[in-house]
């Protein structure tokens, strides 16, 4: 039997790497960091191919360590409360030995998931695999990547380390944890730099800070803002609130038994909300650079968050009551494809508190050229305060050839601001009271978040009016930002991306 000569002769060899060739696994070390190399003038690219820092296990169990071991001095006190001996030896050894077996156990799985999990990243994409129990591999493109955080818990930040959180829009975040802290500042330049940034790589002025030297202040939150602000936010004035209501109440009612927990729980309220709120936006810093805007803020926790300007899709500048006294705002973003899990609703915040003055610069950064005061507003119709006779004046509205803005609240005054190329729909609604006064309402649809732009009781024939015309400016402000895109090489989705050196 004849074999078929041809076919074999125009097979092509499988090329298999030597055992010189293979690319090892390394880990981080400050001693020994390796740079990621990408595609070289001649079109070779290599990867590397390394595991997460080797303190991760550590990082991951010491809070389910630290439970047991709370756990456990919380039965010993309730056993000598009871009993009012002291625990026997034999139950502190046998209280010590599900200790150690307890971090035993951890300390074998958590190994097991270091040495099985293993990260590659190269200038096509990032691909985490882990190969423990059940296998998963999570590939992400580089030209899908919309935002990068890095995130540093105080544990980590003690010896450190950080993680990633990487955004594709859409979905759920993609995590690498732990990493060096310089390694993680230096993954995040790469995957949020574009072709147009030449030249050598900048060193972090402030490691602590998380600030670039060629990084430039917009705006920063002093402590005084901070503090300020939250003892005179409606959460803590609630506390305040509950606080003397078990005081009073149980007083008059002759009931003075109520008293103690509700006084122990505002407090223990109260204490929460000034201490989350002081841990969160500590020395919150908005910072610019090529790359973009990038948020700093956290006491314990470090978190450092990538804007995605070319994703925001409104924004909301609101006031609380008591906030007027002292002049504060807050500045709130719509971003499209924003994540839900509760642990990154606080990315939609731009500016937590700031002045009238910072809000100025924080808008303007995010826009360009746009300044809240330049459109004029219009107020709403005489006649609608048969429906809104309290609040008819705070209801304004307003437009110009990039934005539409409405402005309303008669307790927490709130105006959301949406461009033009951003309104996916618009929409006319009028109630059976609003058609009898020839009013309607025109809202204007965009994707889920803080920013919901609504123009309430505007004159019926001005409604269909600027529901028509609306559109008509929505079609023209995507066609000049479409123009401007590509003609543009600062969209880094439509450019390529350098090396990171």
């Amino acid at each position: 039997m004849s074999s078929p000569t041809g076919p074999q002769e125009q097979r092509l060899p499988v090329q298999t790497t030597s055992p010189e060739q293979r690319l090892p696994i390394q880990t981080t070390s400050p001693e020994q960091r390796l740079p990621i190399q990408t595609t070289s003038p001649e079109h070779s690219s290599r990867v590397q191919e390394q595991r997460p820092h080797w303190a991760t296990p550590i990082l991951r169990g010491w809070i389910v360590l630290v439970g047991v071991i709370a756990w456990m001095v919380k039965q010993a006190f309730d056993n000598w409360q009871s009993t009012e001996d002291l625990p026997s030896l034999r139950n502190i050894l046998l209280g010590a030995s599900v200790v150690l077996g307890v971090a035993l156990v951890q300390a074998v799985i958590g190994f097991l998931q270091w040495r099985t999990t293993t990260f590659r990243i190269d200038d096509e994409e990032v691909r985490v695999d882990r190969r423990f129990i059940i296998h998963s591999s999570d590939r992400i493109a580089r030209s899908k990547i919309q935002s990068v955080d890095v995130i540093q818990p105080f544990a980590a930040r003690l010896v450190g380390l950080a993680r990633l959180r990487i955004d594709i829009g859409g979905s759920s975040a993609h995590t690498i944890e732990y990493l060096t802290r310089a390694d993680a500042y230096r993954f995040r330049d790469f995957f949020t730099s574009t072709a147009d940034e030449v030249g050598a790589p900048v060193a972090p002025g402030s490691v602590w800070a998380d600030r670039r030297t060629d990084e430039s202040v917009i705006t920063a939150v002093s402590p005084r803002q901070i503090i300020l602000g939250t003892f005179i936010s409606g959460n803590f004035l609630w506390t305040v609130v509950l606080a003397a209501a078990g005081i009073v109440v149980p007083m008059v009612l002759d009931a003075q038994v109520v008293s103690i927990p509700l006084v122990v729980g505002a407090v223990v309220a109260a204490v929460r909300v000034v201490t989350g709120t002081l841990m969160k936006y500590w020395h919150f810093t908005l910072l610019q650079s090529a790359r973009g805007l990038k948020v700093v803020h956290g006491m314990t926790t470090l978190t450092t968050r990538s804007v995605p300007v070319h994703r925001v899709q409104g924004i909301a500048v609101s006031q609380p009551l008591l906030w007027r006294l002292t002049g504060l705002h807050k500045v709130e973003v719509t971003v499209l494809g924003g994540l839900a899990e509760a642990d990154v609703l606080e990315a939609k915040v731009l500016l937590p508190m700031g002045t009238a003055d910072q809000v100025a610069r924080a808008v303007a950064a995010l826009w360009p050229g746009f300044q809240m005061d330049s459109v004029d507003l219009h107020p709403i119709p005489r006649r609608a305060r048969w429906l809104r006779w309290f609040d008819r004046q705070t209801f304004q509205w307003g437009l110009d050839d990039r934005v539409i803005v409405a402005r309303h609240g008669l307790f927490t005054r709130v105006r959301a601001v949406v461009p033009h190329s951003r309104v996916q729909s618009t929409r006319l609604h009028q109630g059976p009271l609003q058609r009898r006064l020839r009013l309607a309402d025109l809202s204007i649809q965009i994707p889920a978040g803080p920013v919901q732009l609504s123009c309430r009781h505007l004159d019926a024939g001005d409604t269909r009016e600027l529901l028509l015309t609306e559109m008509d400016r929505c079609r023209a402000a995507r066609r000049a930002e479409t123009a401007a895109l590509s003609g543009s090489a600062d969209d880094p989705r439509e450019t390529p991306t350098p090396p990171l050196q």
